[in-house]
């Protein structure tokens, strides 16, 4: 009995010692969150462009395939409504489409399809976090193109900072070295402009996130795109993306019987630090879904992604 109760009494000394603050552990659950390229998706195809053209099939098909991923953000780009986005993701998201597709920039949108970016928030998630969103203007990348806005929001949460989300869809033409090309030279104006946009958030110690298509492969060691993008950031962005293998395959256009596997990833997820990156993958599609729907020409990109307080570190 002596024995007994000299242990209990060690295990209430030891429960009553408070643990200090920098061993507090972070409970909040990570962000689930995925950027995914639909190419050409609208309710209102167009015979002069034949990506456009889906069947409610392929609709179904995009459908169950996010259902496999049910994230609680996502950034997309290639979207043509409101409309479109939520016969894919359904109804319990809450979108926000490009402020280009707003009417006071009609002389930016062009007369049939268009292409923007945006976000689609699982409202189950906002309840859950008491998250409320703020729509500040967008980015314009490229001065008065009628293609590349980065859609900017921001999500207030209960005991989150609050998270600045950038959802792009940069200049396609220069996936790796740079080159005497106008297309490099678009790419590279873009970036300088995310860079500033990227400074600004570390300089007010803001939380963030950057996802999409960004036409080049920021992981190649030494890339000249990712050393831009970063500059003077202090190291205070990670790629989360950075280890991520390409294993997207998708009908080739050179035979709609055979696949083509994408040689390096080019949408990415890039997100503030002190973050811990649990998993970044990208969801290949089968060859069944590849072959026999018209889903897309990139697959998406999910993380599971944790901010961690600096009460943690």
């Amino acid at each position: 009995m002596k024995i007994q109760w000299k242990y209990f009494a060690y295990v209430y000394l030891f429960s009553c010692i408070s643990l200090p603050v920098s061993a507090e552990v972070n409970t909040t659950q990570p962000i689930k969150i995925s950027t995914w390229n639909l190419e050409w998706l609208t309710t209102s195809p167009t015979n002069s462009i034949k990506e456009s053209q889906r069947k409610a099939q392929d609709f179904n098909a995009l459908t169950m395939k996010f259902g496999q991923i049910k994230p609680d953000i996502l950034a997309f780009q290639e979207v043509d409504s409101i409309a479109a986005i939520h016969n894919v993701v359904g109804e319990d998201y809450r979108i926000y489409l490009s402020d280009r597709a707003k009417p006071q920039y009609s002389n930016l949108q062009f007369k049939g399809v268009n292409q923007y970016t945006g976000f689609a928030i699982s409202e189950k998630w906002l309840i859950r976090n008491q998250g409320k969103i703020v729509d500040p203007q967008d980015i314009e990348l490229l001065n008065n193109a009628k293609l590349r806005f980065a859609t900017y929001i921001v999500i207030q949460q209960a005991n989150r900072p609050d998270l600045h989300l950038l959802s792009v869809h940069l200049k396609h033409g220069c996936a790796a070295k740079k080159k005497r090309s106008r297309s490099c030279q678009q790419l590279s104006d873009q970036t300088d402009r995310l860079n500033q946009w990227l400074a600004a958030r570390v300089e007010k110690q803001q939380t963030f996130i950057v996802l999409g298509d960004f036409n080049h492969n920021l992981a190649y060691q030494g890339d000249w795109m990712w050393q831009q993008l970063t500059a003077k950031l202090n190291e205070k962005v990670q790629l989360a993306t950075q280890a991520t293998p390409a294993i997207c395959q998708v009908k080739s256009n050179r035979n709609p019987n055979q696949l083509y596997r994408y040689p390096s990833l080019i949408d990415h997820i890039i997100v503030s630090r002190p973050s811990q990156v649990h998993e970044t993958q990208q969801i290949a599609f089968t060859k069944q879904e590849a072959l026999n729907y018209h889903l897309s020409d990139h697959c998406p990109v999910v993380s599971d992604i944790d901010f961690i307080s600096a009460n943690t570190i």
